[in-house]
């Protein structure tokens, strides 16, 4: 992911899920190919500080970028500290490999993705008279145009 993504920084992986277990952020009713987690972000610093923590509602539910960059910053500097234990047990989730669910998708497919996301959000606030509705509507498309955004450039740098 950070290869495909082009990021600047390190990502952790947890594909049997024991860390997303460990954070309590493992819905394990899930979607339709089974559990999931549930969108979390939680800002690490060196010395082990956690001054951010977002766990979202569903799988839309994100935070704005600016307020994980600015925790991100917020620890920049701080002093490492070693880490002093490690989760020591398997997750409750196991990967298929040949389930094109457990496959990330391609770079050059989540523009368009992002797109139907959006135009299916739009469909959504038109059909509501509920001003919530309609600002939780306006909330999502922002956060998925900023994404969308970052697929294009990314694409656009993996491009000859």
């Amino acid at each position: 992911m950070v290869e495909k993504l082009r990021l600047p920084f390190a990502l952790l992986s947890d594909p049997d899920a024991a860390a997303i277990a460990g954070w309590d952020v493992y819905d394990p009713v899930g979607g339709t190919h089974g559990p999931i987690a549930r969108p979390a972000i939680f800002v690490v610093g060196r010395d082990l500080s956690i001054p951010y923590g977002y766990v979202g509602r569903d799988f839309a539910d994100r935070p704005p970028d600016a307020d994980v960059i600015a925790a991100l910053s917020s620890v920049r500097d701080a002093a490492p500290r070693e880490l002093g234990e490690a989760v020591k047990t398997p997750g409750p989730r196991r990967l298929d490999a040949g389930n094109p669910a457990d496959r990330p998708m391609p770079l050059e497919q989540m523009a368009p993705y992002f797109r139907g996301a959006t135009f299916a959000v739009q469909a959504i606030a038109g059909r509501s008279d509920d001003a919530a509705v309609k600002a939780e509507c306006d909330r999502f498309r922002a956060i998925v145009g900023d994404h969308t955004k970052a697929a294009v450039a990314t694409w656009r740098l993996e491009r000859p």
